[in-house]
Parts: C-alpha cells; structure tokens; sequence
C-alpha cells in the first residue's frame, strides 16, 4: 500500500507558512538599494539589463522582488545574513541548484522544462511566486535559514537534559581536567551540541566525499562538479554541503527527544480520517504484524555405524539432507521451545535471548525481531500464520520450509492505519523543530543583491547528506557521573554513594540499546537490584534482553575477558579495594587500545585525581584484573539488521523468510527523519 506523505501535505498546506517572510529584512541602509533595483529601467543604457520575462510584483521583501535573477553573480556577495553567519551569492548556488536537483530527480509533477529557462515558466504549485526559478531560490533560501538555524541552537543551546542532572561545577572545576579525553563523552559536560564520532567523521571526509560523488555523476572531480553542477567554487560547495550536514546531525540528535503518545496519534487521524480514507487507509484496513524469528539448520548426524549424513545448503539457502536430519532439527526446535514455555519467565524478552543464542538467520544481535511486516512480506507458510485474524500475542509455532525448522514468537499487531498516523505524526513534530529553530534566529535577505548563474542542477542535497546507515546515537559508550545526580535515589539509597552498579550499567545499556538511558532512569527501572553494598550484578543477566540487547557470558578468567576485549565486546567488572576504589566498585571496560592498554568508563571520575593513568584515560590490564572479582561480557552492538534491504545483507535472508524487500525499524526511523528534514527545510 503505498504511503500517504501527510506530512507534505501539511507543510504545504500551512504548517510552515510565513516562514521565508519570518526571515526579516537586511538593514535600513539596504532598502534604497532594492527598491531600486525593483523597478524594471526601459531607458536606454550601457548596461547589459536582464529583462523580466515574468511581471514583478516589484516587492524588494520578498522573493519576487526580480522578475528574473538570471545574470553573472559576484560570488563574494552577501545576499542573507543570520547573526554573524553570512551567504554569499557563490553558496546561494549550490543552494539554488540542489533544490533545482531535487525536484527533478524526484520526478515532481507538475514541474517545468528544466531544458528552458526556469525564469520565463509560471509555477503552478505556489500562487506566492511567478515563476519556477522565484520558486527554487525561495526554498534554497529557505534551506539555508533552516540549515543556519539549527547549527545556531546547537551552538546556543545543545540538547535537552534531565530534571535529576544536578552537577556540582565546583566538583566539575576542582576534579576534572579537560585534557581528559573521556569528558568529550560526559553526559552534560558540554553546553554545545557536538557531533558524535560518526559525524565528526562524516564532516572531516567531505571533501573525499565530494570526489566520490563526483565520480558517481560522471565529473572529471569535485572541483569540476562544483562549477558545472552548480556554477560555483569547490569552497562554496564544501562550505555548504558541511552547514547542511551539520545542521541535520543536530536535527537528527534533536528528534531522538520527540515523542507520540497514543492520544495523540489517535487525535491526528481522527483529524484527518478523511484524508486518509482518500488514500484508502481506514480503521478497518489490514495490520502490521510484529514477531521474533529463530531458524534452526538441518546439522549433520553421525549414525550407529559410525557413518557421517552431510547436509548440503544451496547459496539461496535450501537444505538438502535425509529424512533423518529434518527429524533431529524437529526435535531440536520442540526442545528449545518447550524448555522456553517451562520457564516461569517466559515472555518476548527471553524469547528473543534464545534467538540471540540459537538463530542461524542472521538476525540473532537483535534477538530474532523484525517489525512492521506487512500482508506478503515472510514466505507463504510463515505468512499465514502471522496474519491469522485469531493470532494472538505471546503465540508461538514451529514450522517447516526448505531452509530448516522455523519458531516463530507472535509479538502483536498495529493497525496501518495507527502506524501511518504515528508516522506523520513524528514527521509534524520534527518538521516544527526546524520551524522553532528559524523563529529564534531572524535572518536578512538583501533580494536585490541576488544573481543566479546558469548551471547543471545534477546534484542534490541528498547526495551529499549523512546517510545515517549504522544507526548508532552512542558509537562509544557514554560516560555518567554518580555525583551530577545527587538527590537520585537507587532502590533505598542514594545514587551518589552507592550507585557505582547502576550507572556503569546505565553506560553500557546506553551504548549498547543506542538509547539515552541515563542513571535516574535506571534506577527507576531496576531500584530492586540496590542493596546495602551495592549493585546485585544478576541484574546484568536478568535485565539486559528487556533493553535491546544481551550479556554473552559472566567469567571470572581474566584472559576470556581480555580476549573479549579484543573481539570488541564491552565489560563490566566488579572490583575490590586497591587501584580503582577504596571499596567496592563497578567500572566499564570499554574496549582495549592497540598498546595494550585498556579505556575504561568510570562513574566516580572524581578518583582521576588521585589514580595514575587517568588523566591519559589508559590504564594496564593488570590495573583491572589485579583486583577483579569478575567480569561480565556483553555481546558485541547490533548496528545493522541482516535482514534489512537498506542496512544490511540480505543475500541468502531473504529467500530463507522473507518474500519482498523488508526494511528494519531503525531504518524506518532514519528515513523518516531524513525525508522530514529534506522536505520541511525548504519550506
């Protein structure tokens, strides 16, 4: 079923209005120069004048203030100003002739001759301009704004924090040094908004990048591609496509905040039933169904006679293997399902720690989960079952293919008509964070200093955006402070003293859920596991699954720990007084430099005056495991979804369970910020 943008509709519909006018005007001294230059000269001159080909409405405040901006631009001009940031005409290009991209590659109707002139065609979409190239430079003006604006607030205000963060900054002065290289990941320490490492990486390779999107658009190179795409510098063009980024990692950290609650999405359709009724969504359409997948593969069996059965698996998966080995992976299945069933605990989250230990589909790192499947997406037989009107939650089933034995766990439906409504939702919200954004910082725009050059327009701004593909918010862990929560409560005690359990928990969940789950919200989850001396450590088995992720193994051998390490998994461990406290204490072992050394993320960073190696943040691994009395291993962060036909490698998933594309929930989230901020930016 295809769709339904409402969140275009609604931009175009009034959502965003006013905006380009809510930019303001360039200063006084300005205006004699632009009404001038409004007003169409018929008198003879020296000067080459480029005539209006569609009637000005002769408004210097706005983009009609030209009838056509067609000429040869001054690149150093300014054109629009927001506090001390400055476009010049040069960027003005790459702006004008992204949008220009845009709209033709997304094959918009209607649309003009992009072969013609775009400043002799009427535009038919927006009764606010005359002409297609008024149309164009109003979004890459608009663009800019947005763009400008976001990076501002990011400057000016970072990200929200919560009510229970209370650090003491005489603490903060008096304990640490900002040559320490963990307060980049501190929870707060940063009053600005800073791009995590993925970005920050992003942002150092535009340049390479650029080249690569050369090559793809058939330039000699970037410089090439600046001038003939766009009819600019290669500086204009870096100086550009990095606001632009920059602007979207801050959208993006921003729109992780947002939320929708059920009243709210249920409000947003009803007010918009019949739209949506238009678009053949209605309460009574089919539903999207959620499920936890394990597949188990035919193994080879060794017979009475001493003889080996081997099992042959074909590159789309199918097994071939004698009647005996389907038999034994029937028995394997009915195994692990009824010894799941006889747990007390059983529920989706201990399902999916099965999946995590037994899945051969690739999908085992997310616990066997895939969301949102649509009517035909699995194979038949799979399918069936999952949309089967009586399908309950909690429901399980084991079922036969040509790939091997599947269980499948029933983990709910959602109505499309829900799903799609919850979506435009989140879209509404994200799109007024950019509104909000270019409410608090008015720009200028000086219309009459405005030329646009002619050029290619080949290249857009989604080619040169983030793409946001490894879905990680945390690509390290990030660093919390016992003591910047000093009126928390953990179970009967208060965090600061004994909350060293929780937080170095709160780190790891953080890191590996790829969600912002602070101290004080785990401690309102997990208070149960706070105990007179300490943090009771089965909480890092029993609880994790419930998060999004799993403990691989706890082990009191600090070489299956270093060799952990090593593989790239995260650590807990438990330590006794000596190098790291004067007491019991928990620390985070996040992973092992190529010196030998390891990092650590430690809660009560207030030791780093005192301990060696922590100003350097490296320590030897003999300063842990010397006084470690265990360690608990988590399994390594799932970044992708196998599945997944945008994130992941699908080749040989796809034949063995799913019938058509899928695309996972994180990328569904991606997109959707993506496609929001493309969109409402311009507008």
């Amino acid at each position: 079923m295809k769709k339904l943008q409402f969140a275009g509709l609604l931009l175009t519909a009034g959502l965003l209005l006013g905006i380009l006018s809510g930019c303001g005007k360039a200063p006084a001294e300005t205006e004699t120069v632009r009404e001038t230059a409004a007003i169409i000269d018929t008198t003879e001159t020296t000067e080459t004048v480029v005539p209006a080909t569609v009637p000005p409405d002769g408004n210097p405040d706005d983009v009609t203030c030209k009838g056509s901006y067609t000429g040869q631009p001054s690149s150093d001009t300014v054109v629009a100003a927001i506090g001390d940031a400055q476009l010049t005409n040069g960027q003005l290009q790459v702006c004008y002739w992204a949008e220009v991209a845009a709209y033709r590659q997304a094959g918009q109707e209607p649309a003009p001759d992009f072969d013609q002139p775009l400043d002799t065609q009427s535009c038919e979409i927006d009764d606010s301009v005359a002409s297609w190239q008024q149309y164009f430079l109003q979004r890459a003006l608009n663009t800019w704004c947005s763009a400008q604006a976001l990076v501002l607030q990011g400057q000016d205000e970072g990200l929200p924090l919560e009510a229970a963060y209370e650090p003491s900054q005489d603490n903060h002065t008096k304990y640490l040094s900002e040559d320490l290289p963990a307060l980049k990941y501190l929870y707060g320490y940063s009053k600005s908004y800073q791009p995590n490492t993925l970005h920050q990486a992003y942002l150092d390779d535009i340049p390479d990048m650029l080249e690569r999107v050369a090559e793809e658009k058939e330039y000699d190179d970037a410089s090439a591609m600046a001038q003939e795409a766009f009819s600019a510098s290669l500086a204009d063009l870096e100086a550009v496509t990095e606001l632009y980024n920059r602007g979207y990692m801050y959208f993006t950290s921003l729109g992780y905040y947002l939320e929708t609650t059920q009243e709210e999405v249920e409000t947003y359709f009803a007010q918009r039933e019949a739209e949506y009724a238009d678009a053949g969504i209605t309460r009574s359409s089919d539903s999207y169904v959620d499920i936890r997948h394990i597949l188990l593969v035919p193994e080879e069996i060794t017979r009475d006679n001493g003889t080996v059965e081997s099992i042959s698996v074909a590159a789309d998966g199918k097994v071939t293997c004698s009647e005996a080995a389907w038999e034994a992976c029937r028995e394997r299945a009915e195994d692990l399902l009824s010894s799941w069933q006889s747990n007390r605990n059983a529920s989706e989250a201990t399902f999916s720690e099965l999946a995590n230990k037994y899945d051969d589909s690739g999908s085992r790192l997310n616990g066997g989960a895939y969301r949102q499947l649509r009517r035909g997406q699995l194979m038949r037989s799979l399918d069936e079952w999952c949309f089967d009107e009586s399908r309950q939650s909690g429901d399980t089933v084991i079922l036969r293919s040509d790939y091997g034995y599947h269980i499948l766990y029933f983990a709910g439906r959602t109505g499309i008509w829900y799903a799609e409504a919850e979506q435009d939702l989140k879209s509404q919200k994200q799109a007024e964070l950019i509104t909000a954004a270019r409410e608090k910082y008015s720009a200028w725009i000086d219309y009459a200093a405005i030329t646009l050059a002619q050029a290619e327009g080949t290249v857009s701004g989604s080619d040169v955006l983030y793409p946001d593909v490894a879905h990680e918010r945390f690509p390290e862990v990030p660093l919390y402070l016992q003591q910047d929560y000093g009126n928390t409560w953990y179970g009967g005690h208060l965090l600061r003293t004994n909350g060293c359990g929780i937080t170095s928990y709160a780190m790891v969940a953080s890191y590996l859920a790829d969600d912002e789950l602070t101290p004080p919200q785990m401690c309102a989850l997990f208070g149960q596991y706070s105990g007179p001396h300490g943090t009771d450590g089965s909480m890092f088995n029993k609880e994790s699954s419930g998060l999004g992720f799993f403990l691989k193994e706890k082990t009191y051998n600090p070489e299956v720990a270093k060799a952990a390490l090593q593989e790239g998994h995260v650590v807990i461990s438990v330590q006794t007084p000596g190098y790291w406290t004067r007491a019991g204490h928990y620390i985070v072992v996040e992973k092992m430099n190529e010196d030998g050394t390891v990092q650590v993320r430690d809660s009560n960073i207030y030791n780093y005056v005192r301990v060696q190696g922590h100003m350097e943040d490296k320590h030897s691994w003999l300063s842990v495991t010397g006084t470690s009395l265990g360690f608990w291993v988590f399994e390594k962060k799932a970044t992708n979804t196998h599945a997944c036909s945008r994130c992941g490698e699908p080749e040989g998933v796809v034949e063995s369970l799913l019938a058509e594309d899928y695309i996972c929930e994180k990328c569904h989230a991606a997109l959707l910020r993506r496609d929001t901020y493309l969109t409402a930016c311009g507008n």
